[in-house]
C-alpha cells in the first residue's frame, strides 16, 4: 500500500528520478552543488590534538592512592596531614581493594576483603571521588553491593557492570574546572592468579546471556627460555609427539606449526626465546586493546580530562613471590603510551602490593604503582578458635603482606595550570614498618613516615624511576618532579588517518 504524497512532493519525486534516468542515459555525471556555508558558523572539521588535550580550566589537583583495603572505617585515625591531601585535592581517585556489606544482613557469606557498608562513606569523607572495581572481590553480588554502598554517597566505581558495555564506559565526575572521565580495566591472564575472574560478557544474539562483571584485558602469558632451553624443549615435545602414531593411539592429537623462536607443549605452557630465563612475557589480546583505547578515546572526547586506572597483580618474573615486583611488567609501557597518544591524561596503577616508578610521557604521569595505601589484612571476622584468636594467627597467615616492601606506599598529587601539568608531589606513607612499636589496633593506618624513613621511601621512588627518565627531587620529606611546560606536547594529529570516510547523519526522532 503506497503512503499519500502531497502532490509537491510527487512531483519532485518524479522529476527526480526522471533527472536520474536523463543522466543515466546521457553518460554524464549529475552536478552536485556544495551546500553553502552559514555565516558565522565553522564547518564541521574536529582537529583531534584539540579534542584530546587537558581542557581542565585555572589549577586542577589529582591526589592518587593505590589498593585501599580496609575492613573497618579508619579515616578519621589517618594522619590528618594526608587526610588534608586528599579532601584539598579536586579529584582523589583510588582502588577499592575490598567489597562493602550489610554485614548483618548478607546472604552470600562472608569471603576475602569485605568491609561494612560505614566503609563507602568513611571514604567519601576523606575525599575520594572516584573508585576501581579491584579485582572483584566478592564476585558478583559483592560487586553489585559495592556499587549500591558508593553509590549513596556520592563516589562512582569504573570498570564493572551488568555487561561488557558498561563495564567499559567510563564514570565521571563534574567539577566547575571541567569533566574527569575514569576507564578502568583488569588484566586477565590465560593461566596463574587472575584466570579466573568474573569478566563481563555482552548477550550474543540468541546465544548466552549477559553477564555482570569486569571490563577485562585478556592476556597471553609466555615463559622465557633460552634458546638451547627452547630446542631442548622442541626435542621434548617431538619425541613425545610422535608416538601419536603407535597403532593403539585411538585418536591421534593434532600438532601444530611452532614459530621458530616459540614452542607451546601440552596443556598450553608457552615458551618463547630470550635473553633471561624465568621472565614472562604478556601478550595483550588485540581485541580487548582496541577495546581500552576506543573506551579512553571517547571518553576523553566526552570529558576534559580522562584517566585509566588497572588492577595489575603480574611479576616480570617466575621465581618473584606473588604480585612482589618494583617494575612493571612488559606490556604496560606499550599500553600507557598507546593510552596517552590517545587521550589518556593520567595513569594510576595499583594490584602489585609493592611501589613502582612513576613516567611522565609527553605531560602525561604514568604511576605504574602507588602500593598499599592500606592493606588491612587481619580484624573482625571471628575471635577465632584453640589458643590463638584469629589476629594473632593472621599475623603469621598474612606475612606476606606484613614485610617492609608491603607496608610502605605513597600519595601522589598533580597540579595542573589551565591542562599542563606543572607539578608532581610524592607524599610517602607508612603502613607500620616499625611493627614493634604499632599495636594490632593502629597496624595498616596510614601515617606519615619519620624524616630517616620518608627519605628512604622516595630514594627507592627514584630507583624504581630511574628507567624512564624521570628526575625525582627530595624536598622536606617529599618527593617533587617539576614538569617543563614544553613537556606536554599535542597527541592525536596522526589519528585522523584512521578515520576513513564519515557519513553525516541523519536526524533523530522527532528531528
Amino acid at each position: 500500500m503506497q503512503k499519500h504524497l502531497s502532490p509537491g512532493v510527487g512531483v519532485m519525486a518524479a522529476f527526480g528520478a526522471l533527472a536520474t534516468v536523463v543522466f543515466v542515459l546521457a553518460g554524464t555525471p549529475p552536478v552536485m552543488t556544495q551546500q553553502q556555508p552559514i555565516p558565522g558558523i565553522t564547518p564541521y572539521q574536529r582537529d583531534l590534538t584539540k579534542e584530546l588535550a587537558n581542557k581542565m580550566k585555572g589549577t586542577y589537583v589529582v591526589a592518587a592512592v593505590g589498593d585501599v583495603l580496609m575492613q573497618e572505617p579508619m579515616g578519621k585515625m589517618i594522619d590528618p596531614a594526608i587526610q588534608k591531601i586528599l579532601r584539598d585535592a579536586d579529584t582523589t581517585i583510588g582502588n577499592k581493594e575490598h567489597y562493602v556489606i550489610d554485614s548483618r544482613d548478607w546472604a552470600y557469606g562472608h569471603g576475602n576483603n569485605w568491609a561494612p557498608k560505614e566503609l563507602a562513606k568513611d571514604l567519601a569523607d576523606l575525599g575520594f571521588d572516584l573508585l576501581a572495581p579491584g579485582e572483584g572481590d566478592g564476585g558478583i553480588e559483592g560487586m553489585k553491593s559495592s556499587a549500591h554502598w558508593y553509590d549513596q554517597v556520592g563516589i562512582k566505581i569504573a570498570g564493572q557492570g551488568p555487561n561488557l558495555a558498561t563495564a567499559r564506559m567510563p564514570v565521571f565526575q563534574h567539577t566547575e574546572k571541567g569533566r574527569v572521565a575514569l576507564v578502568s580495566a583488569f588484566p586477565v591472564p590465560d593461566r596463574g592468579a587472575g584466570s579466573n575472574a568474573n569478566i563481563a560478557a555482552n548477550r550474543s544474539g540468541n546465544n548466552g546471556a549477559e553477564r555482570f562483571g569486569l571490563n577485562p584485558l585478556r592476556l597471553t602469558v609466555w615463559n622465557v627460555v633460552t634458546e638451547p632451553m627452547l630446542q631442548q624443549l622442541k626435542a621434548m615435545k617431538e619425541t613425545i609427539m610422535a608416538r601419536r602414531n603407535e597403532p593403539d593411539v585411538a585418536r591421534p592429537m593434532a600438532v601444530g606449526q611452532d614459530p621458530p623462536e616459540r614452542v607451546t607443549l601440552f596443556n598450553d605452557q608457552r615458551y618463547i626465546a630470550g635473553a633471561k630465563a624465568g621472565e614472562y612475557h604478556y601478550e595483550m589480546n588485540r581485541g580487548d586493546l582496541e577495546a581500552q583505547i576506543l573506551a579512553t578515546r571517547n571518553a576523553k572526547e566526552y570529558a576534559d580530562f580522562a584517566m585509566f586506572t588497572m588492577h595489575v597483580h603480574a611479576n616480570r618474573s617466575a621465581y618473584q613471590a606473588y604480585s612482589q615486583d618494583h617494575y612493571p611488567v612488559d606490556f604496560l609501557k606499550e599500553l600507557t603510551h598507546t593510552l596517552v597518544d590517545n587521550g589518556m591524561d593520567m595513569y594510576v596503577g595499583h594490584g602489585n602490593h609493592t611501589m613502582q616508578g612513576i613516567e611522565i610521557y609527553k605531560g602525561r604521569p604514568i604511576f605504574y604503582n602507588l602500593g598499599n595505601f592500606a592493606v588491612h589484612r587481619f580484624g573482625a571476622d571471628d575471635s577465632g578458635t584453640g589458643t590463638m584468636t584469629s589476629i594473632e594467627r593472621a599475623e603469621g597467615g598474612d606475612e606476606w603482606l606484613q614485610q617492609y616492601i608491603n607496608l610502605v606506599a605513597y600519595v601522589a598529587t598533580s597540579k595542573y595550570q589551565d591542562g599542563i601539568l606543572e607539578e608532581v608531589r610524592i607524599y610517602p606513607v607508612d603502613l607500620g614498618v616499625d611493627r614493634a612499636s604499632r599495636p594490632w589496633s593502629k597496624m595498616s593506618i596510614p601515617m606519615t613516615p619519620s624524616p630517616q624513613l620518608a627519605n628512604r621511601i622516595l630514594t627507592e621512588i627514584q630507583k624504581y624511576s630511574e628507567p624512564f627518565g624521570t628526575k625525582i627531587t627530595i624536598e622536606n620529606g617529599v618527593g617533587v618532579i617539576k614538569v617543563p611546560r614544553d613537556a606536554t606536547v599535542p597527541v592525536g594529529g596522526n589519528l585522523r588517518s584512521t578515520f576513513g570516510p564519515v557519513a553525516p547523519r541523519g536526524r533523530g526522532p522527532g528531528g
